[in-house]
């Protein structure tokens, strides 16, 4: 088995800690020697040992290759220094996917370990590393959340029908893979439009995301959320962030971290808003609508991905006010290429 192999293996396990780890990063460790895995770990969550500690802490073998997706840090947060712990364990060889960034570690470890004459190697899978911790990058780099805008849409691009039933736009198998996403995030963001609209309380429902911790992040410009809806309601496990204009005429804060920021005709200081997320320790965003709220992410180009869920529907404009009238297409499929995707869809045959 090769460098390759293990540092596969090493990179689905740092997967494990997905949604659990911000604003850390996701680490995979394997422990091998003469070509047989030893042990292995991965960073489970916030505050939790490092993938190096899980992996080397009960292992008493020395002259061992270790696999990380991640250079060792060097300093003392949480926990100890990783790269002391490897030292102590006589580890023969480190191989390890991408520097980390952080202005604490930033290549230190790596220089520790070579000073203590480990054989390291650096840069294999340094591109899945980076795809797979890409919140951690932005946030560590910028002190700003990754964001991702997120939108269930039919194929003419409709998020809703014209009475506004935003609900119902694509499958229920959809909206529940859809509510899961939410979970690989450290907060979810929706505007106030959608919040009246909907009153959603915007958690996380699913078994799978059991004791994960989700920030609500609301923008109501006017601070004129109703205090009767859900989302004002506080819950351990998320807990509520608005965001108001510092002109609006009530300035009463409606939860413990509600901010004030500049506004202007298109709405609140984007920059600002998410400057504060990061101050809170948020290192990424899901923001799922409404509309004008995505429209204000595109407009000042403050987003880093985009994740649509299509229906195989077509709405069309005024003349279909409900979305129970969208034509729904059959045969549903989609065609991946280089520069884009095709869908095709097929409309029903009718009995004459």
């Amino acid at each position: 088995m090769s460098d390759l192999t293990f540092m596969k293996i090493a990179l689905r396990l740092s997967l494990k800690g997905l949604g659990y780890t911000e604003p850390n990063p996701l680490v995979g460790a394997v422990v091998v020697k003469g070509g047989r895995i030893l042990s292995c770990g991965h960073h489970r969550g916030f505050g939790a040992p490092h993938a190096e500690a899980m992996a080397l802490e009960r292992l008493g073998v020395s002259g061992t290759t270790l696999y990380l997706t991640l250079e060792p840090c060097s300093h003392t947060g949480k926990t100890p220094p990783c790269a002391d712990l490897i030292i102590a364990r006589r580890v023969r060889r480190v191989v390890v996917a991408m520097i980390d960034p952080n202005p604490l570690v930033n290549g230190s470890g790596i220089a520790r370990l070579r000073a203590a004459g480990i054989a390291t190697a650096v840069g294999l899978c340094r591109d899945q590393a980076e795809r797979i911790n890409r919140h951690y990058l932005k946030y560590i780099r910028t002190h700003a959340p990754y964001v991702a805008i997120h939108a269930g849409l039919s194929l003419d691009g409709k998020l809703s029908d014209d009475a506004g039933r935003s609900h119902w736009v694509t499958s229920e198998e959809l909206r529940r893979l859809a509510h899961s996403l939410r979970g690989e995030f450290s907060a979810i963001m929706a505007g106030s439009g959608t919040v009246r609209a909907d009153d959603p309380l915007l958690t996380l429902r699913e078994a799978g995301w059991v004791g994960k911790k989700l920030y609500r992040v609301v923008l109501d410009s006017q601070n004129a959320l109703p205090r009767s809806l859900r989302i004002i309601r506080e819950l351990d496990d998320f807990p509520l962030v608005i965001f108001s204009s510092r002109h609006a005429a009530d300035r009463s804060p409606r939860t413990r971290h509600h901010y004030f920021v500049d506004s202007d005709g298109n709405g609140l200081d984007l920059g600002e808003v998410l400057a504060n997320l990061g101050r809170l320790g948020i290192a990424s965003v899901l923001v799922e609508g409404g509309g004008r709220l995505i429209d204000s992410f595109v407009r000042q180009r403050r987003f880093d991905e985009v994740v649509l869920f299509y229906a195989p529907k077509i709405v069309g404009g005024s003349g279909a006010t409900r979305l129970a009238e969208a034509l729904e297409l059959r045969d549903f499929r989609l065609s991946e290429l280089a520069s884009g995707f095709i869908l095709r869809g097929f409309r029903p045959c009718s009995p004459d």
